[in-house]
């Protein structure tokens, strides 16, 4: 049964209004203020993104003295270690204390210590200065010298190694181990020890 709807009627005039003011007042409320509110709102998100990153920065900025003077400290100590290792002067009077510390714990006889040669290459920063050293022992003290020679606070190398029996010491009718069974001398070792010096370039260069 069709129903007939005369737009005329004041009465259903009045009730197609009723219907449709709301909506007109949604739309209205939702287009004028809840949208722009929307808008707003991502704008002060992307403010609040900005300003955060931004704090961040300085935050980051205030904070990079301290990082750079804590790089710094730790830069000095490893060029303090570096240079301990290689140093910029040989010190021959400390390396001879030294050895003679490394001499006693190994129970070697160091009976030769000659400065033969230094050797420079105007390409690498450093000068290597060779020592001749004459060593008496057994072949396990000699390992712990090279051992301990090796654990110095300085950069060296041992080569041209050339061990031999010490037949001064096979021949002797004096000796007398009695007590210093740990000390043998029945090996001669000589070798060549080349201890490592700091060189500058540019101070070498611009003279």
């Amino acid at each position: 049964m069709a129903v007939k709807f005369d737009i005329n009627d004041p009465k259903n005039q009045r009730m197609l209004a009723t219907f449709l003011v709301p909506i007109v007042a949604f739309y209205a409320f939702f287009h004028f203020i809840i949208k722009p509110m929307v808008a707003d709102l991502d704008i002060k998100k992307a403010e609040v993104v900005t300003i955060s990153k931004r704090v961040t920065d300085i935050r980051n900025s205030l904070e990079m003295p301290d990082k750079l003077n804590a790089e710094k400290d730790l830069l000095n100590a490893k060029l303090e270690e570096l240079e301990e290792l290689l140093p910029s002067e040989e010190n021959v009077s400390l390396m001879l204390d030294q050895f003679s510390l490394v001499e006693n714990d190994s129970k070697v006889y160091m009976v030769g210590f000659e400065a033969t040669e230094t050797v420079e290459d105007e390409n690498k920063p450093y000068r290597a200065n060779k020592y001749r050293i004459t060593i008496e022992s057994g072949f396990h003290q000699f390992s712990m010298f090279m051992s301990h020679v090796m654990s110095l606070p300085r950069i060296m190398s041992l080569s041209e190694l050339n061990l031999s029996l010490n037949q001064q010491q096979l021949e002797s009718e004096e000796e007398d181990y009695e007590g210093l069974e740990d000390q043998p001398r029945t090996l001669k070792i000589e070798c060549i020890l080349t201890s490592y010096v700091f060189k500058d370039l540019a101070t070498d260069t611009g003279s």
